[in-house]
């Protein structure tokens, strides 16, 4: 019911993203090019890129809900993580070629209409800042939503920028800070688009879990009583915050009933000290020689 009610709040979010978005974009590239303004171009090829971002991410959300099959055992929560890496791979590509395109502008200097750039750029403030809003709660819930959440974030950020830009054109004529401010927005999508890549990429590559480590979890199993040693432990993410293990544990000799007690044990010190939720542990009574298997 919980993982239910995640998935459809953050649905109503991107929705509404999407739609907000996508009428403000129009209304942007309207204004870039009646203004001439190569900062609020850029920005308009991050807001597009966002409304491509909600529609992935969007599809991603209702994907990650369907049920396990017997060629998806684990269903389809690393959906939104995939998600989360492409999106986070075309913004990061996008703001290469803005560079490219701000580093002609600074060569070639043009003319902007600063009053222009001003006024559009206080709604894209209050689009971007009511869209960032609505998605702030998931952000730390689901990887998904946090590379929107940085998508929507960095044009409310990149929108100040363009509006300071507009300020400093309409009183001064100094065209150049335009291709200046463009570069300062992306030198900062870069930055937190990066991180997402690389959080994404481990989950995706199965590495262990960002603020986990597996020599305090191996050391946590082997204090719980009749417990003798753990090894060939595996930790991962089936999706955002949502934690897997595989360990090998030693236990002193018993009945099965008993050993179903210790099971209990590990499993609820994992999931209230770690946040694993899914486990696969293979008791043993005697360590296992590393060049046979044990059962």
């Amino acid at each position: 019911m919980h993982d239910h009610d995640h998935y459809h709040e953050a649905k109503k979010s991107i929705l509404y993203g999407i739609i907000l978005n996508s009428i403000f974009t129009v209304i942007e590239l309207v204004g870039g090019i009646l203004s001439n303004s190569l900062a609020l171009l850029s920005d308009t090829i991050h807001d597009f890129s966002d409304s491509v971002a909600l529609g992935i991410s969007y599809y991603a959300n209702q994907k990650a809900q369907s049920s396990p099959t017997k060629t998806m055992t684990f269903g389809y929560r690393r959906t939104t993580i995939l998600a989360a890496f492409i999106n986070s791979t075309i913004l990061m590509a996008l703001t290469f070629f803005l560079f490219y395109r701000a580093y002609l502008r600074i060569l070639n200097p043009e003319p902007v209409n600063g009053k222009m750039v001003f006024v559009i750029a206080i709604f894209g403030i209050i689009t971007n800042g009511i869209i960032a809003f609505k998605m702030l709660r998931g952000k730390d819930k689901d990887l998904n939503i946090k590379s929107v959440f940085w998508h929507i974030t960095e044009d409310f950020l990149g929108w100040v920028g363009v509006l300071i830009a507009g300020a400093i054109i309409y009183f001064t004529g100094a065209y150049i800070i335009d291709p200046i401010i463009s570069i300062l927005i992306g030198l900062i999508v870069i930055y937190s688009a990066w991180g997402i890549v690389k959080e994404s990429a481990n989950i995706i590559l199965e590495g262990v879990p960002e603020g986990l480590n597996v020599q305090e979890i191996e050391t946590e199993i082997k204090n719980i009583q009749n417990v003798n040693d753990a090894h060939d432990i595996h930790v991962w993410s089936l999706g955002t915050n949502y934690n897997a293990l595989s360990a090998h544990v030693v236990i002193s000799n018993m009945t099965v009933d008993q050993s179903h007690e210790v099971l209990n044990r590990i499993n609820t010190m994992l999931k209230e000290k770690f946040n694993i939720k899914h486990t696969t542990i293979e008791f043993e009574c005697s360590r296992c020689d590393s060049d046979r298997v044990c059962y």
